[in-house]
């Protein structure tokens, strides 16, 4: 099934001819029903609600606040989403860990439940944010894993809070993210045109609020949103992220894409003295492979991992091969 190469076609050509006529509009209408009823056998009980998680509320030193849930004892796993998510989207990495680990997740401020504090939204706050974490509620010895601008977050957050990476840190994990602005430069041949127009589509709305697209409950949300997954995606994953981006305020977007657009943290990953993977899949046109090389790159004596067919959404569509590499991390006491 080659269905997100025909989807990247059709998209393309309503770009290009500019609402694409009825035709075109049927087409889209009855591939965006298909990715919403598809199922993916490997993921779909994983993507359900976690029982039995504790919640937290955290002050941040400029009046905002982060809501963090945990579950499970042991081995500490952290994780950092991106932006426009919530800290439900790794609800597969909390069943698969649970059992044997402490698995930790947080609303970014200004997403789901954490407010912005007088900074905003920044990567510089974020990372003090995650400092917060690790220290308010005792973490030691963790796994951190940052996914796209959480990543961004979590590289910033090794050259601002160095002794605490050292102290409290035993491994990170660099997912589906990128070291400086995009590039298309680094994409080679006709993939680059693909990775604009779907770089287009997920950041409309960052520059402005006002062109923000409110991301109803409709198959052509589910048709962009479908543009962040790589070869098979569950229509319930696809959904979830669609239902995360119409609930995330626009004024968080617009800061956080001014964050993403400005970051470069190439120096802070050289600061990074502690097991590190860097992992992103070959179908991801967000922060695609060359952007994870540059990443890894960056890292002294870091480990790169790319993983066939998979797109942005790494957590939802191989959470397996992720909580593999997490468990490598963790080390033989987990």
């Amino acid at each position: 099934m080659r269905r997100p190469n025909v989807l990247r076609r059709l998209l393309v050509g309503a770009a290009v001819t500019a609402g694409g006529g009825v035709a075109l509009g049927t087409a889209l209408r009855s591939l965006g029903h298909r990715v919403r009823t598809e199922h993916d056998d490997r993921v779909d009980d994983l993507l359900g609600e976690v029982e039995g998680v504790r919640h937290h509320h955290l002050t941040t030193d400029d009046g905002g606040t982060v809501h963090v849930v945990e579950a499970g004892d042991g081995p500490a796993v952290v994780l950092l989403h991106g932006v426009t998510l919530q800290w439900w989207v790794w609800r597969p990495m909390f069943h698969l860990l649970r059992d044997d680990h402490r698995v930790i997740a947080w609303d970014m401020r200004g997403h789901g439940e954490s407010r912005p504090g007088s900074r905003g939204v920044t990567l510089g706050a974020v990372a003090d944010d995650l400092s917060t974490v690790l220290a308010r509620l005792d973490v030691h010895n963790a796994v951190v894993v940052g996914h796209s601008m959480g990543g961004m977050a979590l590289a910033r957050f090794c050259t601002d809070h160095h002794r605490m990476l050292q102290n409290r840190c035993r491994g990170l994990v660099f997912l589906a993210t990128s070291a400086a602005p995009v590039a298309l430069g680094a994409v080679a041949g006709g993939a680059a045109g693909r990775v604009e127009l779907v770089q287009r589509l997920a950041t409309a709305g960052m520059e402005s609020p006002r062109w923000r697209y409110a991301w109803p409950d409709s198959n052509l949300s589910a048709l962009i949103v479908r543009l962040a997954f790589g070869r098979r995606a569950s229509g319930a994953a696809v959904d979830q992220v669609r239902t995360m981006l119409s609930e995330v305020d626009p004024r968080t977007t617009s800061e956080a894409g001014r964050a993403i657009a400005e970051h470069d943290v190439r120096d802070d990953l050289s600061h990074i003295d502690i097991p590190s993977v860097v992992v992103v899949g070959t179908a991801d046109l967000l922060t695609p492979p060359a952007h994870a090389r540059g990443v890894a790159a960056a890292i002294p004596g870091s480990d790169l991992r790319v993983l066939d067919e998979v797109g942005h959404q790494v957590m939802q569509e191989d959470p397996t091969s992720l909580a593999g590499i997490i468990r490598e991390l963790t080390g033989p006491s987990a």
